[in-house]
């Protein structure tokens, strides 16, 4: 009867990982999953029963289309283009105050749209844990609804209110410029006392001209926008009191958003509420001034979507209900991780989802391309399955949990062509029979890397063999820049490498870099990305997955800052490389 109402519930009986092992998924597992899903299968009529109702109710006609297909800019079916991919974190600039922020995204998008730039990717902007700034990672956060307020221009925040300039502690403000690396806590602890002070003048300020505007955002965005609010002065509040961050750790009266303690604590705390909205109103405000500096291009700002959010987030918070709070996400082995990956984010529960008409998956899509041209999909095969792990258990006992493709296909497309905004599918790792072709089928673009696209024979595959709807890479976050990338390569790869560029070791760095993305510039993508760390000829990742505190995750700045990047050799090579490449290309 476990095995029926599994099956039913779309868990699938077993899993191959990358190596082709395939493992059956026990019993135990499939029992472990179904409770954490809400279904008991104790009983077995009960049982049986169920798994009727859910069979019903995934064969159940709703209205998906198989036509629907991801808007894509009428200038990308003419010619390619290519940009960069930036963690915005990492820019350096004299003016921001120890992160790179909204207005060095402005300041750099206007400089590469000048340059014939046409797309600048992002890593994502999502709101993380301003009680525990130094929990960085943007694959893990507090909210897909809305923006990292550490990421406020706080001096352009002030002029734009017409408030003057704003005040800060010179000796703090140079450590946190000077730094190599992000200090996140140092970072927030100027830009939340200048914030909140810039509030209460605002607050205090009758008859201001912005008061209206400000009015009309709270009340676009809503209820999301209130509830995250609230989540965020009660995290505050208990962060100040008790030492601990998120709802799991709070007073159990403050679980419920709708319950009566915190109804009265957001009646009792107006202003701490309203200084959350604020800060959302400023991100927004910011976001949007970068989108403009990036109009001129085809594509202009792509943003990222991470798969999930944190357990102990906002999101969760105010929606418990579609979320499987009993499971995380994670990866089969794969090479990367032999022993599988457990990323630590609840799926969304792929049945309730339904039941709701898809209004929260809808809801996250809709926010994320806001002010974007284009949209990444971080691991798009969960519009098909995830790979799910019962709490306590190792990632190589988990199973594939399935959703419903084709209707999130449908509200993708939907979204994608009211936004305006290309959809980019981050499709690497363990993909599905069929799963490519399906959602190429519907326009979303693929992303194939230099370092990942290899024949059966192990050889790498030329660049003019990758699909024309696709984004070409050297890499991604989670893999060293090209500089990195070279030296862990073993000879017999090396020497295969060296002979699809046509240049090694000796030539230079910079002239081996630029060789890889002349290369690049062979594809028929429609769009290539240049890794910024490429282009200063960096080595160390930004990111090590399966690690935490061993190495500065999502912390390293970039070496040359943005007023100097004109001005630097590596840079300058690499950009010539793919722009004369591209002029090449188009007048052939």
């Amino acid at each position: 009867m476990i095995d029926e109402l599994a099956r039913a519930a779309g868990i699938q009986p077993a899993y191959t990982d990358a190596f082709g092992r395939e493992k059956p998924v026990s019993r135990e597992t499939k029992r472990a999953i179904l409770a954490a899903l809400g279904y008991d299968a104790s009983g077995e009529r009960q049982a049986h029963q169920l798994a009727r109702e859910l069979r019903a109710q995934r064969a159940a006609p709703g209205d998906a289309s198989a036509a629907a297909v991801a808007f894509v800019p009428p200038e990308l079916e003419r010619r390619r283009t290519w940009g960069f991919a930036l963690q915005l974190y990492s820019l350096r600039s004299a003016a921001n105050w120890g992160i790179g922020d909204f207005g060095d995204l402005a300041r750099f998008a206007a400089d590469a749209a000048g340059r014939g730039v046409g797309i600048v990717g992002l890593n994502p902007l999502h709101q993380l844990n301003l009680t525990d700034p130094n929990a960085a990672s943007p694959y893990s956060p507090m909210s897909r609804l809305f923006l990292n307020a550490l990421y406020i221009d706080v001096p352009s925040a002030y002029a734009s209110l017409n408030f003057g300039p704003s005040v800060v502690d010179e000796s703090p403000l140079r450590r946190a410029r000077e730094s190599p690396f992000v200090d996140y806590a140092a970072v927030w602890s100027l830009k939340s006392t200048a914030l909140m002070r810039l509030h209460e003048r605002f607050r205090a300020a009758d008859g201001h001209p912005m008061h209206a505007a400000f009015r009309g955002f709270c009340g676009e965005q809503g209820a999301a926008l209130r509830s995250t609010a609230v989540y965020e002065a009660l995290n505050a509040r208990f962060y100040e009191r008790t030492g601990t961050h998120g709802w799991m750790r709070w007073p159990a009266a403050y679980a419920e958003p709708g319950g009566a303690a915190v109804r009265a604590f957001a009646a009792e705390h107006e202003t701490a509420v309203e200084y959350y909205e604020f800060l959302q109103w400023l991100a927004d405000l910011q976001l949007s001034a970068a989108a403009a500096a990036a109009r001129s291009m085809p594509v202009g700002l792509y943003r990222d979507l991470a798969v999930g959010v944190d357990a102990n987030s906002a999101d969760v918070w105010c929606d418990r209900d579609a979320y499987a709070l009993g499971l995380s996400v994670g990866a089969p082995p794969d090479p990367l991780n032999a022993a599988g990956q457990d990323w630590g984010l609840p799926p969304m529960h792929p049945h309730r989802l339904g039941a709701r008409g898809f209004e929260r998956y809808a809801a996250v899509v809709r926010s994320n391309m806001r002010h974007a041209g284009a949209l990444r999909i971080d691991h798009v095969m969960g519009l098909q399955r995830l790979f799910v792990i019962p709490h306590g258990a190792p990632p190589s006992d988990g199973a594939y949990l399935e959703y419903p493709r084709e209707t999130l296909l449908t509200v993708l497309a939907a979204e994608s062509r009211r936004a305006g905004c290309l959809v980019v599918g981050e499709d690497l790792g363990t993909v599905p029979r069929g799963f490519r072709e399906r959602v190429a089928r519907a326009r979303i673009f693929s992303c194939r890397l230099l370092y990942f696209e290899r024949d059966p024979g192990g050889t790498f595959v030329d660049p003019a063999r990758y699909p024309g709807d696709a984004v070409a890479s050297t890499g991604t976050h989670d893999l060293p820049p090209f500089l990195g990338y070279w030296e862990t390569l073993a000879p017999d790869d090396r020497a295969a490498m060296q002979a699809l560029l046509g240049a090694g070791p000796r030539d230079g760095d910079a002239v081996l870099v630029a060789a890889a993305y002349r290369a690049l510039a062979r594809t028929p993508a429609r769009i290539r990305l240049v890794q910024m760390e490429d282009a200063l000829l960096c080595r160390e990742p930004v990111n090590v997955p399966g690690t935490t505190t061993e190495h500065p995750n999502w912390r390293r700045k970039l070496p040359v800052a943005l007023e100097a990047l004109g001005d630097d050799a590596g840079f300058a090579a690499v950009v010539r490389a793919v722009s004369e490449s591209r002029q090449r290309k188009e007048h052939a």
